[in-house]
């Protein structure tokens, strides 16, 4: 409980300095400096002078962006300057094995998604479209690739402080992933998608799973694009409302089978570890 009241108090902490004053870059990771917890870009696109193109810069970051390990890669990032140092906040990978067919796929969905009716979504019985998304590990994860594999999605965002809602929702998947270990599922993986994009970077997600002891073995925690995740709600039939610096939603919890297919869908955000286990063990 310590370690998760401090990593959201870091969060918060490092949204209200981001607010101040934030400026768009994009670079070339050429240094990881981990005694000053900072990476060192190239900058190659800038919505400022403060932080000039052709210039190389050291940042401090977070210990997410640190643990992915992001040098030699290109990134996109939030630059912002407090406490006399630059900070990265929000990066994201831009290159990397796997980007271009997650654009390309997730175009095709986009159009998919356009030509829905708004009663339209992804119910029991239903196969999941293909897409694909960036895990807490910097890397493009195609939701096809868990084929031959069941696994449990669900949706939330790290920032959310409703205990009954995406924290109770996190707490019951880790006692599902430790639960599956002890009977012997051990194809079962997780699947959590944002619905929060602009700040939950693959950093942030690696740090919120970190909060909750989750096991990265088997446990995706993915973050992609605003567009992507419109479009993934719309899919799922997830609604979320901005209002009062929060974002209201509806949940959805889904046991997908080996096929890509939804055996099990539960709504709102009380449902039951070992129903899931149970209908899980029949897959």
């Amino acid at each position: 409980m310590y370690l998760r009241i401090v990593f959201f108090g870091a969060m918060f902490l490092a949204l209200s300095l981001t607010s101040a004053k934030s400026i768009s870059i994009e670079g070339k990771v050429v240094e990881e400096l981990a005694e000053q917890r900072s990476l060192r870009l190239e900058i190659t696109n800038s919505t400022s002078d403060e932080v000039a193109v052709g210039t190389a810069m050291n940042f401090r970051v977070g210990a997410g962006d640190q643990e992915i390990g992001y040098q030699g890669r290109h990134v996109r990032a939030e630059a912002v300057y407090y406490n006399k140092t630059w900070h990265l906040e929000r990066v994201f990978p831009t290159d990397g094995l796997g980007v271009k067919a997650m654009h390309d796929l997730n175009a095709v969905l986009h159009d998919a998604t356009a030509s829905m009716s708004r009663r339209q979504y992804v119910k029991q019985g239903d196969y999941l479209p293909n897409f694909a998304m960036i895990d807490q590990d910097g890397n493009f994860l195609q939701i096809r690739e868990l084929r031959g594999k069941a696994f449990v999605l669900n949706f939330i965002f790290t920032r959310c402080t409703v205990p009954t809602m995406c924290p109770a929702s996190t707490t019951r998947m880790v006692e599902m992933q430790d639960a599956a270990k002890k009977r012997g599922l051990e194809n079962l993986h997780f699947v959590t998608i944002t619905f929060d994009p602009e700040f939950d970077s693959p950093g942030i997600m690696r740090q919120y799973g970190e909060g909750y002891d989750i096991d990265p073995s088997n446990f995706h925690l993915l973050t992609g694009s605003k567009q992507l995740v419109d479009d993934l709600l719309r899919q799922f039939g997830i609604l979320t409302m901005n209002e009062d610096g929060t974002i209201n939603h509806t949940m959805a919890t889904l046991l997908v089978d080996p096929n890509g297919r939804v055996a099990h869908r539960k709504e709102g955000s009380s449902w039951s570890v070992e129903d899931f286990l149970k209908e899980a063990s029949q897959l």
